[in-house]
């Protein structure tokens, strides 16, 4: 079907009609779409998925990354030739939208930025009536949960260890899946590795049933039962031997596993201070400042950055264009079974102050793959060089992005959505999540550059009430004639 629209038409006067694609191709794809829709109020026309907040369907592909080669149903996302029209028109724009070099009050040579947001923001999100649009918690749609299922950085690391669990265990063991999710994926997984039972937990009243279907379709309805509704509201008849739960998002905490486990510890587990009764037994956030070549494309007056108002912008973790300034740092650790110990209050708030140094290595490797990226947008050379020098050398945001550890040990069933230790690109279904933290990059770093950071998590001890995440601080230039 021909999806018809004008592209721009106040700016350039382009007038597009393209193929409406059934993959994500390129990072102007679901980034464009992402921003546009916010960024655009004042033109007076506008591309029809632009108009309003209708991206939640697909916007689940920005909660958790499908990969490239991933397939995408609703056929309002744009295509690559899209993507490169936007790329095309925003070269005009890029000439007049250098990064900024606006001060702090006070400081000859320290840019401040910053960015705040609640865990739902832009995302697909549910109350506790199961209403779908305004919720207090994330949630998912069929083809985010198929993208998880077909993960292979994922579901094979997660059988591996439950396999490994359950041959400690024997046959009479009880698990328990809290997040079944519509498949029951590691529900029946720890069934046919020989479970005596397994309580399967869904806040959804569609995925649960859908889990009970293919449940029964699988024939082990004589082994699991689901039971619907929040975690924290259900009594288990009896205490389990595993706990398996994924419910790690791309910022780790922020689809409520802090509360939905501090709940279980308490009441669920048979041995809730072994990290063996765990699967994963340890989540964490990663972080690093990064450049982003949207943010450096897309300027003012045509484009505010400050009407996302904190909102992250979410990647393909194989995305490149964003890429790091600086090593990554830790900036959450939960471990499950020491939850009791981490936090006795309704909330865990944690700050934290870090202070990364731009890598001169980094900026000056990043230039290639930048230029590419330019270049796959039908930027001509000439331009395609001067926007990989300015997005190189300049700071967008922190990125954030998780890591889980499914093993007893810390060395056994990792799962990294980045590579580890150096943050670099691969497959994930998990996303990296980027804050844009001023209305216009930061620029002209080339090395050595000091970036203060202060981080600020509140994550609640009460499902309902959604994480809220705060990151401040300051970038050190040179100093300014």
């Amino acid at each position: 079907m021909l999806v018809k629209f004008f592209l721009f038409a106040p700016l350039v006067g382009l007038v597009g009609s393209f193929v409406a694609p059934t993959h994500r191709h390129h990072y102007c794809l679901a980034s464009a779409r992402n921003q546009g829709e916010e960024l655009n109020s004042r033109f007076s026309v506008q591309p029809p998925a632009f108009n309003d907040r209708i991206l939640n369907e697909d916007r689940i592909h920005l909660i958790r990354a499908v990969g490239d080669d991933s397939e995408i149903t609703d056929k309002r996302l744009y295509s690559r030739r899209d993507a490169t029209a936007l790329s095309i028109a925003a070269i005009t724009l890029a000439s007049t939208s250098n990064p900024s070099t606006v001060l702090a009050e006070g400081n000859t040579n320290k840019i401040p930025f910053s960015a705040s947001w609640s865990a739902v923001d832009g995302l697909k999100s549910s109350n506790d009536n199961n209403e779908k649009k305004g919720g207090n918690f994330v949630s998912f749609d069929i083809s985010a949960y198929k993208a998880m299922k077909e993960d292979p950085t994922r579901t094979p690391i997660f059988r591996e260890a439950i396999r490994e669990r359950l041959a400690n265990l024997g046959d009479d063991s009880v698990v328990l899946d809290l997040g079944t999710g519509p498949f029951a994926l590691f529900a029946i997984i720890a069934a046919e590795l020989g479970a005596g039972k397994v309580y399967a937990i869904e806040a959804d009243a569609a995925v649960a049933a859908n889990a009970r279907s293919v449940i029964e379709k699988s024939r082990w309805s004589n082994v699991i039962t689901v039971l619907e509704g929040f975690s924290t509201d259900i009594s288990l008849p009896e205490k389990v031997d595993l706990c398996i739960a994924e419910i790690c998002g791309s910022v780790a905490t922020e689809e409520g596993a802090f509360a939905t486990i501090k709940d279980a510890h308490a009441r669920f587990l048979k041995n809730p201070n072994d990290p063996s009764s765990w699967i994963p037994q340890r989540i964490q956030t990663y972080a690093a400042p990064a450049s982003y070549t949207l943010h450096n494309l897309f300027g003012p007056p045509e484009f505010d950055w400050s009407k996302l108002n904190g909102e992250p912008v979410r990647f393909n973790c194989r995305d490149e264009g964003l890429q790091l300034l600086a090593d990554p740092v830790l900036v959450e650790d939960f471990a499950f079974a020491d939850i009791q110990l981490q936090s006795k209050s309704k909330s865990d708030v944690k700050h934290q102050e870090t202070v990364f140094t731009v890598d001169p290595k980094r900026v000056k490797e990043n230039y290639d793959p930048l230029y590419d990226e330019f270049r796959r947008g039908n930027s001509s050379p000439n331009d395609s060089a001067r926007l990989a020098e300015q997005t190189s050398t300049s700071f967008s945001g922190i990125a954030l992005w998780p890591r889980l550890f499914l093993g007893v040990s810390d060395d056994k069933f990792v799962i990294d959505s980045r590579s580890y230790p150096t943050g670099d690109h691969q497959r994930s279904h998990w996303q990296t999540v980027l804050p844009i933290m001023a209305s216009r990059p930061i620029g002209e770093l080339q090395g050595g550059e000091k970036i203060a950071v202060s981080f600020d998590f509140n994550v609640p001890a009460v499902v309902t009430q959604p994480p809220k995440y705060a990151i401040s601080g300051l970038v050190e230039v040179g100093e300014k004639s």
